[in-house]
């Protein structure tokens, strides 16, 4: 599935074949190799997982890393299995379904980047819980960008530092004015959506095999998709409830007006990744932002999620990056000791 598709792209991409599956009977497969938990948020309960490392005795010592996937019509942290398989050796990990998504509850309510900002924060409050005293680093993808920042900015002394690999908000063209977190929500075309004669025929069209794989190739830019990520997205594209949160992705109602000038009010240490080819490559609008020197910059010849292409080379700069930012929080501590 794509890192961000437009609410038309996504509806022209149903014409490539519908599926006739009903709603599948059977567990959702686990995404990740980590424990599965669900923890409540909200009136309902979202899925996260954890590596092996944070259930250790003495875990709680180490920076914890938390991963959020992007948001599209069959998102899951199956998105985000590179990181999370590279990282889990090494440090406690916590992978976060967003409500709606996954093995998240997916109940027929209303979504919007409030409620999803929140389960950011009832993912951190969950560490908390297992005794995790610093605050970690938390990487988002695309859309899920939005939502941390939101977070960030809400509770900023919770965050160490903020990966966004391939933030939505950021592409070219003029500079949407921020409207106190009103989303780009078009009611009309929801209605439209979720009119019960055609909405789950119409989430099966887009969930069918070809469009998920059409999909997938605009994000990555060619062919050479990941399969694995393309059969998962099928199985979790089946299960009960699946369609009423892509729904509200589609209407626009999780997207933030402006969010442009919310990545420019962060204060906590920035990594910006990218990659340079498909259709998600244009971040032209950074340089709108001004001159921010707490944030890095680094571009990748990948897709929207180059850590599948090039982890490697992705890890390597996310470490140098998060060695810097531990390095001025040592030195801090130090200066307040003194």
């Amino acid at each position: 599935m794509s890192a961000h598709p437009s609410p038309s792209a996504a509806l022209d991409a149903a014409a490539s074949g519908v599926a006739t599956s009903s709603p599948s009977t059977h567990p959702l497969p686990a995404a990740l190799a980590g424990e599965r938990q669900l923890i409540p948020h909200a009136g309902n309960r979202i899925a996260v997982y954890l590596s092996a490392r944070c259930l250790r005795p003495g875990a709680q010592a180490c920076r914890p890393l938390v991963l959020v996937h992007s948001v599209n019509a069959a998102a899951s942290a199956a998105e985000v299995r590179p990181l999370f398989d590279h990282y889990a050796a090494r440090r406690p990990v916590l992978a976060l379904e967003l409500p709606g998504f996954g093995s998240s509850d997916r109940v027929d309510r209303p979504y919007g980047p409030a409620l999803m900002s929140s389960a950011v924060l009832s993912a951190l409050d969950y560490l908390r819980s297992l005794g995790f005293a610093d605050a970690p680093d938390v990487l988002a993808v695309s859309l899920s960008c939005e939502f941390v920042a939101r977070a960030a900015l809400r509770q900023p002394q919770r965050f160490h530092s903020v990966c966004l690999v391939s933030p939505t908000g950021l592409a070219g063209g003029r500079d949407e004015a921020y409207d106190e977190g009103r989303s780009k929500k078009k009611p009309w075309l929801l209605a439209v959506l979720r009119f019960p004669l055609w909405s789950w025929l119409l989430f099966r069209a887009l969930t069918s095999r070809p469009s998920l794989r059409w999909f997938l190739q605009r994000s990555w830019g060619s062919k050479r998709i990941d399969e694995a990520l393309l059969d998962y997205d099928a199985e979790t594209a089946l299960q009960p409830g699946a369609r009423h949160a892509p729904l509200a992705f589609l209407s626009g109602a999780l997207f933030t007006r402006g969010v442009a000038q919310l990545y420019r009010r962060l204060r906590v240490p920035v990594w910006l990744a990218h990659g340079t080819r498909g259709e998600f490559a244009d971040f032209d609008g950074v340089e709108r932002l001004g001159p921010l020197a707490h944030w890095r910059r680094d571009r990748f010849d990948t897709g929207a999620l180059p850590y599948f292409e090039a982890l490697r080379d992705f890890g390597l700069l996310y470490d140098a990056f998060l060695t810097r930012v531990e390095t001025k929080t040592a030195r801090a501590r130090q200066a307040v000791r003194a």
